[in-house]
């Protein structure tokens, strides 16, 4: 019987929602339908049916007759749901007024007023997404079949290279698909918030091997491929390999189709006062909207991230690059020496885990904006070692290898991860143009700093102004000199001090200087 509550039932439904508004709670689907199903079903006075066996079946997707004495999987989720529970409390919840809470030894809910406790340590529960990898549909020929588990298991593996991901391994997503054919049903026996699926047909020698990735929560399609190849052909693990790295780099990493669904929202209050919130989504918003009050709150949320969980690599590698952003934007960093923190966030990175790919890439920034090319060298051929297919991170440290005057190197790397993955942060952009810049095709540069799509950025009016100098086409040079002078009115006394922060080449440095410097002088000298 459910015990007195001083609370209407309308009061607690609202709290019911602000919780599962939680990111701990969104991406987790058995977590949010576990913990609606026993609110529901107390408010209707229906507590007799809370019963382990009951909640197995109904939201656990197990068959009639399981023993809960030899499963422990409601158990197991039980404990989960108190953990994110508490988690709430103790950060964005901490001065709501009804708590929720699910009692050891018992699957009723309490409904009580809730008491903030700031002296209560905080609870870690990691935010971040589940993907679960399912068998693609194959009929019944045995060969495809092979084809589908050896390509699907290697997704798995490639996607575990992402620390922001958890990832339901292969044999788990198999068999949970053997016994649900119901993708919604699967995917809540796993957990996974992403599901990839997919197919693969063979008409005479030609075989088509689609996939698509699903929101599990709405059954949304976010995003689909297909490929054909001759039968033949895919006998070479090389073909198998291009596949997998490409639909790996499409959906993973801090660019991909996953963390691009995630991030959405546009930061607005609700975002900006979550107290917990995963540092790869923080990273998400300050790469994509540079200003001053997402960067100061990413930075913030970003510490609270690690002081919550110390062990966790990829929040120390992000907090990292952020002190970076912040040095290059001219942030308040609320440190002394920014880049001298953000190497230090990156070696915590690699003390915790040496795979943790963003690591080198935050290093290897700090390094180009310290002046210490033969390190930033260093720290990319330690990544190169782990011969990573993590294309994002390739991209990023191809822009390294540019500015530290390795350009056929750097290029390559850049390309490849751009072809790979056409979302990226914008700045990729300006590695290619460094690069054009260095071989004299000014129309290449032009076109990628076109592609940065940030008419507010200093960077893109730059080298704008640099190529159509070396171009000889004064007008369009002086037309973007004086964009210059009225954004950034301050340029005209130093156009080398922005050039000169991280690039290494010092010839690249001057000619750019010199083109900025000469395009400012004509707009002195031209009456507008």
């Amino acid at each position: 019987m459910a015990s007195p509550t001083p609370f209407k039932a309308a009061e607690i439904k609202a709290q019911l929602e602000r919780i599962l508004n939680f990111p701990v709670f969104t991406n987790s689907p058995i977590l949010s339908a576990f913990l609606r199903f026993i609110v529901e079903r107390s408010l209707a006075g229906e507590t007799h049916v809370l019963k382990e066996y009951t909640i197995g079946v109904n939201i656990l997707s197990k068959r009639d007759g399981y023993n809960p004495q030899t499963d422990a999987t409601v158990r197991i989720h039980a404990g989960r749901l108190r953990r994110a529970l508490a988690t709430y409390y103790s950060g964005p919840g901490r001065n709501d007024t009804i708590n929720i809470s699910a009692p050891k030894g018992s699957y009723i809910p309490k409904f009580q007023l809730h008491v903030p406790t700031p002296q209560q340590e905080e609870t870690s529960v990691q935010i971040m997404p589940r993907l679960a990898v399912l068998p693609f549909h194959t009929g019944e020929e045995n060969t495809l079949m092979s084809l589908a588990d050896g390509l699907c298991d290697q997704i798995c593996t490639e996607l575990g290279n992402f620390t922001e991901l958890a990832v339901v391994s292969y044999y788990a997503s198999r068999k949970a698909l053997l016994q649900n054919d119901d993708l919604v049903k699967t995917a809540l026996l796993l957990d996974a918030g992403y599901l990839l699926t997919g197919s693969i047909q063979a008409i005479d020698d030609t075989v088509r091997i689609r996939a698509q990735l699903i929101q599990a929560q709405n059954q949304q399609q976010l995003w689909t491929v297909s490929y054909e190849k001759e039968r033949s052909a895919l006998n070479t693990f090389q073909i198998q390999d291009d596949i997998v790295i490409h639909v790996v780099n499409q959906i993973a990493g801090s660019h991909g189709i996953i963390f691009r669904n995630v991030a959405r929202v546009t930061p607005g209050k609700d975002l900006l006062d979550l107290k917990v919130y995963d540092a790869v989504f923080w990273y998400y918003h300050m790469v994509n909207y540079q200003n001053s009050t997402v960067f100061g709150k990413a930075l913030s949320s970003m510490k609270e991230a690690i002081r919550l969980s110390p062990q966790y690599a990829l929040g120390w590698a992000v907090l990292g690059e952020t002190y970076v952003a912040g040095v290059f934007n001219d942030f308040d960093c609320e440190t002394e020496n920014p880049l001298h923190e953000a190497v230090r966030c990156g070696k915590e990175a690699l003390k915790v885990d040496l795979r943790c790919h963003h690591a080198y890439q935050t290093l290897s920034l700090a390094y180009l904006f310290l002046h210490q090319k033969s390190e930033c060298q260093k720290i990319i051929e330690q990544w190169l070692s782990l011969k990573s297919n993590a294309a994002g991170i390739s991209g990023g440290l191809g822009f390294c290898l540019i500015c530290a005057e390795e350009y056929d190197k750097g290029f390559a790397m850049l390309m490849d991860s751009i072809q790979l993955n056409p979302y990226y942060p914008w700045w990729f952009n300006g590695g290619l143009c460094f690069y054009y810049f260095v071989t004299g095709e000014w129309d290449e540069v032009i076109y990628w700093a076109e592609k940065m799509h940030l008419t507010s950025e200093l960077w893109e009016l730059t080298l704008k102004v640099a190529a159509y100098h070396e171009m000889g086409d004064t007008a369009s040079a002086r037309k973007f000199a004086t964009e210059v002078q009225q954004k950034f009115p301050n340029v005209k006394d130093n156009p080398g001090n922005h050039i000169n922060a991280f690039l290494q080449s010092e010839k690249l440095i001057g000619r750019l200087t010199f083109a900025v410097q000469n395009a400012l002088k004509d707009v002195a000298r031209v009456p507008s």
